[in-house]
């Protein structure tokens, strides 16, 4: 009997000593679905105590798309940067969405401090890429998805921690949303069926409301003689 309380004891703590705690924070990175994304649904005070955007710090996403909106099919950088006046340690997860669901295909371009989660449909930091010293940066690639989706909502659900490698009070969790919009527009045989297209002289006068990806000109044996960008 005293055999059976015995190994009852000893396998009750191994299943104590082996139970996930909760308190250890992620250091290598969200499990996903922490982005505070209408999907995602949570953020990370899922794992981390604190209330959302109520710290001291700040998290703020940027991009090398263009202001007219991204091109279908293209890859752009998406920047996410933390910073805290005291904090030395920060955490993200990353997400796009549309109407249509998640979008886009996210590319890791420092591998030895970000890496995807999610499905591969979010971007999260790696233990070697949580220090920093006021602020951290992160960059990833994406790679916009197919004409259809107009706008697209980029989800962060940042965190700077307070280093004591558990989610106790003072890690300090924040949000932000990037929004951009697919670029449309004018092909010349559009612009010509509107009638928007002048020629007086030397001067040719287009008139579109939608910007315009390029203008190419060709004399009248087929060549090439102006290639005009954006």
């Amino acid at each position: 009997m005293k055999k059976i309380i015995l190994i009852s004891i000893i396998f009750l703590t191994i299943i104590i000593w082996s139970y996930p705690k909760k308190t250890t924070a992620n250091y290598n990175g969200s499990p996903g679905g922490k982005t505070n994304s209408p999907l995602d649904g949570i953020s990370c005070t899922m794992c981390h105590s604190g209330n959302i955007n109520s710290g001291a710090g700040s998290f703020y996403l940027t991009s090398n798309i263009p202001l007219n909106g991204y091109i279908a099919g293209e890859t752009y950088t998406i920047t996410i940067q933390g910073s805290h006046p005291t904090y030395i340690k920060y955490g993200f997860e990353l997400t796009a969405e549309s109407n249509m669901g998640k979008v886009g295909g996210f590319t890791i371009n420092n591998s030895s401090q970000t890496k995807l989660t999610n499905n591969n449909n979010a971007v999260t930091h790696k233990s070697s890429g949580t220090l920093g010293n006021p602020d951290k940066t992160w960059d990833v690639n994406w790679t916009a998805p197919i004409t259809g989706h107009n706008t697209v909502n980029f989800y962060l659900s940042g965190m700077a921690a307070n280093g004591n490698t558990t989610n106790d009070p003072g890690d300090e969790v924040y949000t932000n949303i990037l929004s951009v919009s697919e670029q449309n527009s004018l092909s010349m045989t559009e612009i010509e069926n509107n009638n928007n297209i002048f020629i007086n002289s030397n001067v040719i006068n287009i008139k579109a409301d939608k910007p315009l990806k390029s203008i190419e000109l060709f004399n009248i044996s087929g060549q090439r003689v102006m290639n005009i960008q954006n």
